[in-house]
């Protein structure tokens, strides 16, 4: 079956109201080596954190998630909070203040604000919210998540067309290689041709001996191996890329091509071939960074 890419990065929204409840769930999605989520409940709702976490997490997998809520509740049972005071914590703030501003010798200006500000002198009391309500809240956040994942198909649609180009240069540079491979190893004779002549008469040489060392020369500087890995490991993230587009995998696979091209640019010894490596892993870059974008 074929899977399509999708990008890491992504917006959704959606939105929900009825009689009761009115909630609104904004979800923007950044690059991220694993599922992290920011989810951003008000405090009467903490309780749906750990199943809105697992749930994002099943239809996300992977990036930076912040999930954030505009929510007003419509129903004046629930809209309406009532406030508590600890009036035992007020009394002991002020005696405590007023002591220290006695000690410090400092004047203690506008004690009502300053007692007002030790937290838990004024709270809310907790908020009743029907289970219907929950589910609601619930059912927008997943709504939200599935047009973030359509956001995510659209540019992953943009991102699978760049790194298949990207692809094809490699492979263009490849096949140059090829062809340079006749020129290379008539250099590489004449090299070493050249370096014994300056050393040695050529009436002395054992042409037989010179021919076997060549021969074992050659073969230390052979590519051959490398390139058909290199071919193998393109037609790889091609086929990755159809059926399991991965960012984590398409980011191994181009580990392994960018080992090719550097142990092709090192053994090819001569010039042109290593201006193909050199192109070859300029486009490499590229993928790199569009892969780090993948879910």
């Amino acid at each position: 079956m074929k899977e399509e890419i999708k990008s890491m990065t992504g917006f959704g929204r959606a939105a929900f109201e009825n009689e009761w409840i009115k909630v609104q769930c904004e979800i923007k999605a950044l690059n991220g080596r694993y599922f992290e989520a920011d989810i951003r409940l008000p405090r009467f709702l903490s309780e749906l954190d750990p199943s809105l976490r697992r749930l994002l997490g099943e239809k996300l997998e992977r990036g930076t998630i912040t999930c954030s809520y505009n929510i007003k509740l419509l129903d004046p049972q629930n809209a309406q909070q009532e406030l508590q005071v600890n009036q035992a914590l007020a009394k002991r703030s002020l005696e405590t203040l007023t002591s220290l501003s006695d000690f410090l010798g400092v004047e203690f200006k506008d004690p009502f604000r300053e007692i007002l500000k030790v937290p838990e002198v004024i709270t809310t009391a907790e908020r009743e919210i029907s289970p219907e309500i929950k589910e609601k809240i619930v059912e927008v956040t997943l709504q939200a998540a599935a047009q973030l994942n359509e956001f995510r198909l659209v540019e992953g649609k943009a991102t699978g067309e760049k790194l298949r180009s990207l692809i094809d240069e490699i492979s263009v540079e490849l096949m140059a290689i090829e062809q340079h491979e006749g020129n290379r190893r008539e250099s590489l004779k004449e090299r070493v041709y050249g370096n014994v002549l300056d050393h040695v008469s050529e009436n002395l040489v054992d042409m037989n001996r010179l021919e076997q060392e060549l021969l074992i020369y050659l073969d230390k500087w052979d590519i051959a191996e490398e390139k058909q890995r290199l071919g193998q490991h393109l037609t790889y993230f091609i086929e990755t890329m159809s059926k399991e587009p991965k960012g984590r995998k398409l980011n191994f696979i181009a580990q392994e091509m960018g080992r090719e091209m550097n142990t092709l640019g090192v053994k090819s010894n001569f010039f042109p071939m290593q201006q193909c490596a050199v192109q070859m892993k300029e486009k490499l870059e590229q993928i790199k960074e569009q892969v780090m974008n993948i879910v």
